[in-house]
């Protein structure tokens, strides 16, 4: 093989398991998979979803969740680094650090040769399937679902996207990772013997031919307990839809090669991302790792309006697209401001990516300060424009967490402060805070991204 024809193509293996509630057995069996597919020369091994475990009750799998840095994670990091292989593992039931609801992520983290954690992504679309007298499976009622599709991480084999089993389902989840510049979609699964004797192969191909991607799909197989058991028949496609590896019934692994070149073959001979129509039937977003790390070591000061310099120690969340501040007069605990980095005017000056992801980080500011401020409602307003209110010509949000005592109960009287309450009449009311102030709410708020 050429040194050019070695960086096109790699080996990967894909794994079938039977997990149960015995972790420690999970872990063993796996252990053996991946060190005999590393041994005979992948480059990465993927587990299905559920991979630490399969419980029978809902009471004993929240019992013996983990975080990401706890026992488990920390194993298979290790394994990693030993035999000097990539690992997809596909579905982590992952404990909560903020607002514990009683309920877990299902994160689907990738570690590198090194044993590094490099990506995380928590499910977005959660199963709840109930067939009276057939199953019961409610994900919903011990799982929360993520926020955001993940960025392709880029890896040995090319670039990965990553999803969870139901996510198959949603042909834009696919798109939008390949848009992104994905090579390969992973779908970790725990399929139920109905549902997956009739859809699991079809979808599998269905998205590998309409993404021309490679599709690698985990699985789980078999009976975990006497209530609960999965189809299996775990698969790697290619981009043209053929099955190219796939496990046979019962624990253990198929192995198949990546071609990159073979798939910039197929998208040349289908130009489907060329041809495609979007201004008639709707254009999907590229899935964008649009998180950005806040560095307190270096100026990140963001300019909001004409002359208000928003300092980085008041800055507690950021993206490409916008920042979250706190506020230097706020009328409430918490009342905080979200805007988009372009100094946009109104909103519909924003473009399409601009508005989803404003509205992505509202999202996840309410959540952050309703728990911070143990609120269980917020008010969330925008003054768009001079007539309604806004004196700086940037828009921005407010969102402030509510309680019912707020203004003695006035629940209108909110509006009215809004109008007023950064006016130099009105300052003795509503104080401007220190800057120790702020920098001290804003690394509360820190640490819930």
């Amino acid at each position: 093989m050429s040194t050019e024809s070695s960086r096109t193509k790699s080996l990967i293996a894909v794994c079938q398991l039977t997990s149960t509630d015995d972790k420690e057995k999970n872990f063993n069996v796996a252990e053996n998979l991946i060190r005999s597919a590393a041994g005979i020369g992948c480059q990465m091994v993927f587990l299905p979803e559920c991979f630490d475990m399969i419980c029978e009750t809902r009471e004993k799998t929240m019992a013996n969740t983990e975080p990401i840095d706890g026992p488990i994670v920390s194993r298979y990091r290790q394994l990693a680094k030993e035999v000097n292989v990539w690992l997809s593992l596909g579905g982590l039931h992952e404990k909560k650090t903020h607002n514990d609801d009683g309920k877990a992520f299902n994160a689907h983290i990738v570690v590198d040769n090194n044993g590094s954690v490099v990506s995380v992504y928590r499910k977005v679309h959660l199963f709840n399937l109930e067939i009276p007298g057939v199953i019961r499976l409610v994900e919903s009622e011990f799982s929360t679902a993520g926020d955001k599709v993940v960025s392709p991480v880029q890896t040995p084999i090319g670039r990965v996207g990553l999803g969870i089993c139901y996510d198959i389902r949603f042909a834009e989840f696919a798109i939008s990772l390949a848009k992104s510049g994905a090579d390969i979609l992973t779908y970790p699964s725990s399929f139920t013997i109905p549902t997956g004797s009739a859809h699991w192969e079809v979808m599998l191909r269905t998205r590998a031919i309409e993404t021309q991607c490679y599709v690698v799909a985990a699985a789980q197989t078999g009976p975990h307990n006497k209530k609960r058991s999965s189809y299996g028949h775990a698969m790697i496609i290619d981009p043209w839809g053929a099955i190219i590896g796939q496990c046979n019934d019962g624990i253990g692994y198929a192995v198949a090669q990546i071609d990159l070149n073979f798939l910039k073959d197929v998208r040349q001979k289908l130009p489907v991302w060329s041809d495609r129509k979007p201004h008639l039937y709707g254009n999907i977003i590229p899935a964008e790792d649009i998180e950005a790390k806040l560095d307190s070591n270096t100026d990140q000061s963001f300019q909001f309006g004409p002359t208000v310099v928003v300092k980085p120690e008041q800055i507690f969340y950021k993206t490409k697209q916008t920042v979250a501040f706190v506020n230097h007069r706020p009328i409430l605990a918490g009342h905080v401001l979200v805007a988009p980095i372009r100094a946009a005017k109104r909103l519909q000056d924003l473009n399409s990516t601009e508005i989803t992801d404003f509205f992505t980080v509202v999202q996840k500011v309410q959540k952050a300060i309703e728990t911070e401020y143990d609120a269980k409602a917020s008010t969330v307003g925008i003054q768009d424009g001079i007539d309604a209110g806004q004196s700086i010509e940037h828009l921005h949000a407010h969102l402030l967490p509510r309680k019912p005592t707020d203004f003695g109960g006035n629940v209108d009287q909110l509006w009215a402060e809004l109008q007023k309450h950064d006016k130099t009449e009105h300052k003795s009311k509503y104080r401007v805070r220190t800057d120790e102030e702020m920098s001290a709410e804003s690394n509360k708020l820190k640490s819930y991204f």
